[in-house]
């Protein structure tokens, strides 16, 4: 709950008045269609995030490969599909055209530099680096880096200045003993279907992009386990995970998205900063689960994130049209600068705050929250919407812990034309604007409501006639109410002991 000084006069005054669910103005609140969040949404998101027959397969043709001897360093210098098999100790270097393809097949290879990267492609148009059906192998680079002066940039077990795609069927762990275990400053591809990530920093990064597609990929990160950073190229600096299982324990955020986040059919579990029980002794730092700066839009799939930070946290909006969530965080379950949609899923979360955003629009799915705080928020994130929370269908469970919360909290209005909402707490709403009710179902600790009651601000334990009442325990001013102990119902509300005037405080001590 969010009050300024003057909402505070305000709701003083208001204790003279019913209170009760008042008609929204048409022009109070920027009323939102319900958003279907399908397919096409989520490839509409990042168009760029194609991925090709090649990079899918993970196939090679044999007979027209060249086999590698592991002789130290070696180089690449022509397009085609090169076998490695056996130990090699030493930097393996690809410098070939920028219109060659390389194929790059791990059969059976262990790949140790003690003084660099592992894998460095300097230049080609595309790399592919595959683990054959079958085998185990595994690439690693050194905890201290000795390079040369043009080559200080480097910083990963796989370093690659070209567009990058690991794939192949077999087992790839790659272990990133100074920083960073996979870097591309291009678009990088994960389509392995047995890859095992350890970082020092980040797990996984592609400075253009970083797309999933019928990857399965387990990473342990010291900072953030998947990072897309490209802020400034329009369709750049996202995260695509679509039919695959990913999972990820990280230092920091779990998945990084400089600009969006899309998910569809994904199987994705994030322990981030240590998750939702752990203790942060540093300031500045993010710790979230799925953290994007543009869209998060999320179709299908399971979800289990136990987060220090947000669970999901967007600067922009949140499209959710389907799946199961399970989000743990001492903070934001969703959070949202601009708009949530909800149409579908099934979501259980457990957090400070539940949904937070500045337009917050449900239309379907079975939602059930566990708050320390405010169930629902819609605050004052962006300009250019009024805080508002509309809902028009599907269930809405929502529990808060005792203190200064609410089930549903607006600092603007709050609109509900369908769906069940339940609501149990000392206070179900909270609304600065105003509120329509024409539809749908609402109850109020266990019992079921005709109008929505604006409960603002004051009430003590038990709300209306509980423990404290209007004035409560601390009531306006802090323990003793307007000037004694009891407030301005004393222990026991409006009509309970310590009455009006009466009893343990009063009006007077």
């Amino acid at each position: 709950m969010k009050k300024s000084l003057k909402n505070t006069l305000v709701c003083a005054l208001a204790l003279l008045m019913p209170l009760g669910c008042t008609a929204a103005p048409a022009s109070a609140a920027e009323s939102l269609p319900a958003a279907s969040v399908s397919s096409e949404a989520v490839q509409s998101a990042v168009p760029d995030a194609a991925v090709s027959d090649r990079d899918a397969s993970g196939g090679y043709d044999v007979s027209a490969a060249v086999a590698l001897s592991p002789d130290g360093d070696l180089t690449v210098r022509s397009a085609g599909t090169y076998i490695l098999s056996g130990n090699y100790e030493g930097i393996i270097v690809v410098e070939a055209g920028g219109e060659d393809k390389v194929q790059l097949v791990l059969e059976n290879a262990t790949i140790t530099n003690e003084n660099g990267p592992a894998f460095y492609v300097r230049s080609a148009d595309k790399v592919f680096l595959t683990a054959a059906e079958g085998t185990v192998n595994v690439i690693s680079d050194g905890a201290d880096y000795s390079l040369a002066e043009e080559d200080t940039t480097l910083d990963a077990a796989v370093f690659s200045r070209a567009d990058l795609t690991v794939n192949g069927s077999g087992r790839l762990t790659i272990n990133g003993n100074c920083k960073h275990a996979v870097v591309s400053k291009d678009d990088l591809v994960v389509t392995a279907k047995d890859l095992v990530v350890n970082a020092q920093n980040v797990g996984l990064n592609g400075k253009d992009s970083v797309t999933l597609s019928g990857a399965a990929v387990s990473i342990t990160a010291g900072s953030d386990g998947v990072r897309a950073e490209n802020d400034t190229d329009a369709g750049k600096g996202f995260v695509s995970v679509t039919d695959s299982t990913l999972t990820i324990v990280s230092g920091k955020d779990g998945i990084q998205a400089e600009t969006v986040f899309a998910a569809e059919n994904a199987d994705i579990s994030i322990t981030s900063g240590g998750g939702s029980s752990a203790h942060s002794g540093s300031t500045g730092e993010s710790f979230k689960g799925i953290k994007a700066g543009d869209d998060i839009t999320i179709s299908g799939g399971s979800y289990r994130i136990d987060s220090l930070d947000d669970a999901i946290h967007t600067d922009a909006s949140i499209l959710i049209g389907d799946g199961a969530f399970t989000l743990l965080s001492p903070d934001d379950g969703i959070h949202a600068d601009e708009k949530v949609t909800i149409s579908g899923g099934t979501l259980n979360i457990t957090a400070n705050e539940g949904i937070e955003g500045s337009y917050i629009l449900i239309s379907g799915g079975d939602i059930t929250i566990a708050a320390s705080g405010d169930g629902i928020n819609a605050a004052h994130k962006s300009s250019a919407l009024t805080p508002t929370v509309e809902i028009t269908g599907g269930s809405v469970s929502v529990t808060m812990g005792a203190g200064d919360t609410d089930g549903i909290d607006s600092n603007g209005n709050i609109i509900i034309s369908g769906g069940t909402i339940s609501i149990n707490g000392p206070s179900a709403f909270d609304y600065d604007g105003s509120a329509s009710f024409t539809g749908g179902t609402i109850y109020i600790n266990g019992q079921q409501v005709s109008a929505i009651p604006n409960q603002m601000m004051g009430r003590g334990q038990g709300g209306f006639g509980g423990q404290g009442g209007f004035g409560g325990r601390g009531g306006f001013g802090g323990q003793g109410g307007f000037d004694g102990q009891g407030g301005f119902g004393g222990q026991g509300g409006f009509d309970g002991q310590g009455g009006f005037g009466g009893g343990r405080g009063g009006v007077r001590p």
